[in-house]
């Protein structure tokens, strides 16, 4: 991502997070689900997803394994698998992992 669009979408992330914590928003609640559901499906390493539920990455492994979390995903042009963690935490959820025990 160019570093002006990355710039202008963290200043405006911001500004709407104001805006939801003084209870100023005029964005609708379903809006506000869409944003929320883009930003959580953010692809991540195992490694940061392992970070994210509180376990080791060898146990994130043997998760997967197990089907109690999702596959990574290849993406051409990379050697590491990706994860998203709308799908990590709705697994954690269901079965109960790491910090959402």
């Amino acid at each position: 991502m160019k570093e002006d669009l990355r710039n202008s979408l963290g200043d405006l992330l911001i500004e709407v997070g104001n805006k939801f914590k003084t209870n100023t928003s005029d964005i609708e609640e379903e809006q506000a689900l869409k944003i929320f559901t883009a930003i959580l499906h953010e692809p991540v390493s195992k490694e940061r997803a392992a970070i994210e539920l509180n376990i080791s990455p060898s146990r994130f492994d043997a998760l997967v394994a197990d089907g109690k979390l999702p596959k990574g995903k290849k993406k051409l042009g990379w050697k590491e698998l990706r994860y998203y963690l709308d799908e990590i935490i709705e697994y954690a959820k269901k079965y109960k992992i790491g910090k959402f025990k």
